[in-house]
């Protein structure tokens, strides 16, 4: 986004509406999936990258010394781009090494003890924190990340508004971050 796009779509905010998780939702997120949209190919992917671009704000420990919340926003969102932009370089990179010439260096498929005990350790974790999640949380959650429905598709299933699943899942994702940050 430019500066002159950015201020005419998002509108000034200072520090104190970042607290205001509803407001900062709806006041960045659809010029955010705007931005994305344009540089992206999958709304599926701006929808996501909007959605960690704003959950990285809310993650801050203090927006005290941020001056203009917009253009720290701005800012999160050019990196998440540039960042995805990397990973899809080197992933196609990747993509013209054969096969053998990577496996020869792996080790055998049968997984060590610790490797199987730290994976379950994790899963039960997971699904603790997912069962202390409210119903709706949680059935939002699994209704767009397992069943892979659109916030759109999941608020016409529940019947309830798109801004309502997306505060669903930015409570279940920022749960899952506190809960299983380390893991």
């Amino acid at each position: 986004m430019n500066s002159g796009e950015a201020g005419d779509t998002l509108g000034a905010c200072d520090a104190s509406c970042a607290a205001d998780l509803p407001l900062l939702i709806a006041r960045y997120r659809p010029a955010l999936v705007r931005y994305f949209s344009r540089h992206l190919q999958s709304a599926d992917d701006a929808e996501d990258l909007a959605q960690e671009a704003l959950v990285r704000l809310v993650r801050m420990p203090s927006l005290s010394g941020v001056l203009n919340v917009e253009a720290f926003l701005l800012q999160i969102a050019s990196n998440l781009l540039r960042d995805r932009f990397r990973r899809d370089k080197s992933h196609q990179v990747l993509q013209h090494v054969s096969i053998d010439e990577v496996a020869k260096d792996w080790p055998s498929e049968d997984p060590h003890g610790e490797c199987v005990y730290e994976g379950n350790r994790r899963l039960q974790a997971f699904l603790a924190a997912l069962d202390e999640l409210s119903p709706r949380c949680r059935q939002v959650f699994l209704l767009q990340r397992y069943e892979g429905l659109t916030y759109s598709a999941i608020a016409k299933r529940l019947e309830i508004s798109v801004s309502a699943v997306e505060k669903n899942m930015m409570r279940a994702l920022l749960h899952f971050d506190t809960r299983l940050g380390g893991s």
